[in-house]
């Protein structure tokens, strides 16, 4: 169907490697969406499980599909970046999902708001089976704030976003230099260019399981966050990147307590706490959620987070495998 301003077209593109578990799921959440006018493309990077089975299963429906050896995953989205031929685009990993109606209330946003760097709503997170655990971002409004995103954690569920092309192809495309976090520099490279919007509607379920990037990068994933952060606030150690390290350091404490006393538990949980309340500096809450739009002054009195037992924001960077 050709595009038109009130169906304008949609591409997406999933990358993917040896997630033949869960890829069927993943594809038939973009395949059974309500939309009219949307292209689907796969790009796989050499599998040697089930991967290929599943998506022959569905190549009558794809606009393109690929299995070959690639650079990793970034390189692998923007196979299929520069193949679309939407005026929208969005990458879903392999283990993720669309939530019914996402792709049409991304043409409703765009319709309202095309000049917006991207459109993004809310996501939900799933466990292996695909059960809902939790909302990725429990804030009562979604709010852009770049300084909270810049300085502080990335609440921009990827999943549930949803990409001008046009911008796109201005900011130039995923770093494929990145392994990690390559969504939060993209949306530092696309938020400078215009104002992003937000979607008040659940768009997307994100998949937590122990073989994600987030869970298995460990410190190498804190690392590559740490110089995102640096590259665009002049700070080697910004307090989201303290809160991810902190996140990751409060995980091998309690995983290890003949190392670790219980003491020294509290000790880290206190100054995650700190750490934590410096974000309302930046505008957001101590979960990294903007309470303000912008930039914003600093806050004169923070209260630390008494949630610490919940780690830092999860997905801050993609799922490939």
């Amino acid at each position: 169907m050709m595009a038109n301003d009130s169906q304008p077209r949609i591409s997406v593109v999933t990358p993917s490697f040896n997630q033949g578990r869960y890829l069927d799921a993943c594809m038939r959440s973009v395949l059974d969406q309500d939309y009219p006018n949307f292209e689907y493309m796969v790009v796989d990077g050499g599998s040697t499980d089930e991967s290929l089975d599943v998506i022959r299963a569905h190549e009558k429906r794809l606009a393109w599909w690929v299995s070959e050896k690639d650079k990793g995953q970034s390189d692998a989205i923007n196979k299929g970046f520069r193949r679309a031929t939407g005026p929208i685009v969005a990458w879903l990993n392999s283990d993720d999902l669309l939530l019914p109606g996402a792709l049409a209330s991304a043409a409703g946003a765009y319709r309202q708001a095309p000049q917006a760097s991207f459109w993004y709503g809310r996501c939900v997170w799933v466990d292996e089976s695909g059960q809902r655990k939790r909302h990725y971002v429990s804030a009562p409004r979604l709010l852009f704030n770049r300084e909270a995103l810049t300085y502080g954690l990335n609440y921009i569920p990827q999943p549930a976003t949803f990409i001008n092309r046009k911008h796109l192809e201005t900011a130039g495309y995923l770093d494929t230099s990145l392994q990690y976090a390559m969504d939060s520099e993209l949306w530092m490279r696309l938020s400078a260019i215009a104002p992003p919007v937000a979607i008040e509607q659940t768009l997307a379920a994100a998949r937590e399981h122990p073989q994600t990037k987030t869970l298995a990068g460990s410190f190498d994933r804190i690392e590559a966050i740490r110089k995102i952060a640096e590259k665009y606030t002049d700070f080697p150690m910004t307090p989201g990147s303290m809160c991810y390290l902190l996140d990751e350091f409060y995980r091998l404490v309690k995983q290890h307590p003949e190392v670790f006393p219980e003491s020294y538990r509290d000790n880290v949980c206190q100054f995650w706490a700190s750490t934590s309340a410096l974000l309302a500096r930046w505008g957001a809450d101590a979960e990294g959620n903007p309470v303000k739009s912008g930039a914003t002054t600093p806050a004169a009195n923070m209260k630390p987070s008494t949630m610490m037992d919940v780690p830092c924001r999860g997905k801050s960077d993609e799922n490939r495998h």
